[in-house]
């Protein structure tokens, strides 16, 4: 028996078809700002390759057949924004601090959901023959730096807190894997990088001469994910899930008991599991893995746009309270029981006592 509807009944019909339909995007871009050294693979150290690698966005939104367009950029943020620039993309994976300072100070609508690698070290490596023993001892020389990176940011605080600045140095903006070549051809005299330059001391060509191991947190680099405003605001369920997949997986990012496995899984990039290992040293993985927009999470973004502008890497300001959007990780956090999950650390980078209970959690 063929069933005949009202003709408003079926307009209605049609609108919640149409509706339902406008719910869910066929595909979504996300960007990520590296590589891994075959040219191809995410980079680890964060919650962002994981994810990347595991295809966990794919097997959330599975059910719902949308597919996710992933761009891996060896030019890393400043290729990154460049797409974002042109609206090619949902959601930035990863982004380092001041590449994100960048396109936001330029009108580039975006909203930040949650922190990624957070107080990342920086290093300087020098030939294993250079005569240098300080970034002091390096002065006049030429110093490869992978400019626009969150890198440049914190080279430029670097300098600051030695009373250098840049013009004592010939700077060369060199990617990273031209950087650590130019170094083993000694093509260069130094390399501003992050833990990769192991790799050249490991190979023998290289020798760590600073590192920010130690030292204040304000010289700490940190990563975030991004989403468009307009994408925020045409599909907010679809952004709460993606954080929700986000804070799970920092979870077992941050739980030492998965220290090595998460180790070995940031070694499918093609870096040594040594490297990490050495890299975060007596650090908890939760200090490092944290997805927490805390008071320190706030206060370095407010200081690196302070500090963006001071060093004309940025031509003016804004204001952050429009660019962080916490609702997304706070009921992430409240859905997965994990509000206490992490130490939330204060302003100063200090870790807040009794901010945090779970197993694993608790910073060193």
């Amino acid at each position: 028996m063929r069933t005949i509807l009202h003709p408003i009944l079926s307009v209605l019909v049609s609108a919640v078809a149409v509706l339902g339909a406008a719910d869910y995007p066929t595909v979504i871009r996300v960007g990520y700002p590296g590589v891994g050294n075959d040219g191809y693979s995410p980079v680890g150290v964060s919650t962002a390759g994981t994810i990347a690698g595991k295809g966990l966005f794919e097997e959330e939104f599975k059910a719902e057949g949308i597919k996710f367009e992933w761009t891996f950029f060896k030019g890393a943020g400043p290729a990154l924004n460049e797409s974002l620039a042109n609206g090619l993309l949902d959601f930035a994976s990863g982004l380092g601090d001041l590449p994100a300072i960048v396109h936001r100070a330029s009108g580039i609508e975006t909203r930040i959901l949650a922190a990624n690698a957070r107080r990342q070290n920086t290093y300087i490596v020098v030939p294993t023959d250079s005569p240098a023993k300080s970034l002091q001892d390096l002065k006049g020389k030429r110093l490869a730096l992978f400019k626009g990176t969150n890198g440049s940011l914190a080279w430029a605080k670097i300098l600051k807190d030695e009373n250098l600045t840049e013009s004592d140095f010939k700077v060369l903006n060199f990617d990273s894997a031209t950087a650590r070549g130019a170094i083993a051809t000694k093509d260069i005299d130094g390399y501003i990088g992050g833990s990769d330059v192991f790799q050249l001391r490991n190979r023998g060509v290289g020798r760590v001469v600073y590192t920010t191991v130690g030292r204040t947190p304000y010289l700490g680099r940190f990563t975030t994910l991004l989403v468009t405003k307009d994408f925020e605001q045409k599909y907010p369920q679809i952004v709460q899930r993606i954080v929700n997949v986000w804070v799970k997986e920092a979870a077992w990012g941050s739980n030492e008991s998965n220290r090595s496995d998460v180790f070995k899984y940031w070694g499918k990039s093609g870096q040594a599991w040594a490297d990490f290992k050495e890299d975060y040293g007596q650090d908890t993985l939760a200090s490092h893995q944290s997805p927490l927009l805390d008071d320190h999470f706030w206060n370095h973004y407010r200081k690196g746009i302070l500090a963006a502008h001071e060093f004309k890497l940025i031509r003016k300001t804004f204001d952050l309270d429009s660019w962080v959007e916490p609702k997304y990780i706070n009921e992430a956090l409240r859905l997965q029981k994990l509000e206490n999950n992490w130490v939330r650390y204060d302003a100063d980078g200090n870790p807040i006592a009794g901010s945090a209970t779970a197993a694993g959690a608790v910073s060193r």
